[in-house]
């Protein structure tokens, strides 16, 4: 009898690309997940991997064997969603992850209108998960995790993008800040200049690595802008805070500040289709895109407006 734990580190290797995303997918040491594999290539007397240059690459049989674990492991992710259709919604989790340049307050939005669709008893339970965009992928083609929102679409053909949400972004600045009402919402120059301090912007910024830095980046790069970086962070909601406590002035998705727009301690400036659009991606896996809990969500992702 062959060990169960051997043939789904050899079917989580292979289908994660490799021996170093597997390990960090599975938790263990690199060095301890070769080993496992090593005693499963000794129990069935075959070569799994041949080496080819840094990579490793699935022998003939490796490749056979490979196709009997995938049936089976992808037939029990069959047997657990079909039993979880059937279970009462208020007895089910739904885990959705949140990639980390999103907004938390988005996705609470989301989640609030989503719970509004069920009664108190039936109510599922809701676990919000953070995490890189990589890494979230990743949880979420093992049906670690249900759904992804993210600033990005899914490429893989077993995860499904379910909606695209097209958000303008504007200029937000500190609400004790007063444009002159002889400034168009399209004159951003001069709006600019009105928000500065000694004739200098002070920016409020995510770090390079994030879309909408980039997108910020192109935009300042195309408009000739210039300024000051005074604030830079990989936390959403601080980059918020530091424009609540006017330390400088950004450009963000105006539904990531719907409360603090509401309540006065923000400002916004701009046309009304933004600056430019960012997009917000809704996904799943493509074998749970007919759940009706996942159906549930997707309609409360598209049902939040912007300010």
């Amino acid at each position: 009898m062959y060990n169960y734990n051997h043939l789904y580190y050899f079917y989580v290797t292979v289908k994660s690309g490799g021996f170093t995303s597997a390990a960090k997918h599975l938790r263990i040491s690199q060095p301890s997940l070769s080993s496992q594999i090593k005693v499963l290539e000794e129990a069935l007397d075959i070569k799994l991997f041949n080496k080819v240059g840094r990579n490793n690459k699935l022998t003939p049989e490796g490749s056979v064997v490979y196709g009997f674990c995938r049936q089976m492991f992808e037939l029990a992710e069959e047997m657990k969603e079909l039993i979880s259709k059937d279970i009462p919604h208020a007895s089910r989790r739904i885990y959705i992850g949140v990639s980390y340049e999103v907004a938390n307050s988005f996705v609470v939005e989301v989640v609030s209108l989503f719970l509004k669709k069920f009664g108190d008893r039936l109510r599922p339970k809701v676990m919000m998960v953070s995490g890189d965009h990589d890494q979230l992928v990743e949880q979420l083609r093992f049906r670690e995790i249900d759904a992804i929102v993210s600033n990005f679409p899914m490429t893989s053909l077993d995860l499904k993008n379910l909606e695209k949400r097209s958000i303008p972004v504007d200029l937000i600045y500190a609400a004790p800040k007063k444009l002159p009402r002889s400034i168009k919402q399209t004159n951003l120059a001069s709006a600019i200049k009105a928000l500065s301090k000694d004739g200098v912007a002070q920016w409020v910024m995510p770090p390079p690595r994030f879309k909408l830095r980039s997108e910020t980046d192109q935009f300042f790069e195309k408009n000739l802008m210039k300024g000051r970086l005074v604030f830079e962070s990989d936390t959403v909601e601080s980059l918020i805070r530091s424009i609540v406590d006017n330390f400088g002035i950004g450009f963000l998705p105006s539904i990531y500040v719907p409360n603090e727009i509401a309540d006065k301690s923000l400002n916004r400036f701009g046309p009304k289709k933004g600056f430019w659009q960012h997009q917000l991606y809704l996904a799943c896996h493509s074998q749970n895109r007919n759940d009706h809990l996942i159906n549930t969500l997707t309609l409360s992702f598209k049902e939040v407006n912007p300010t």
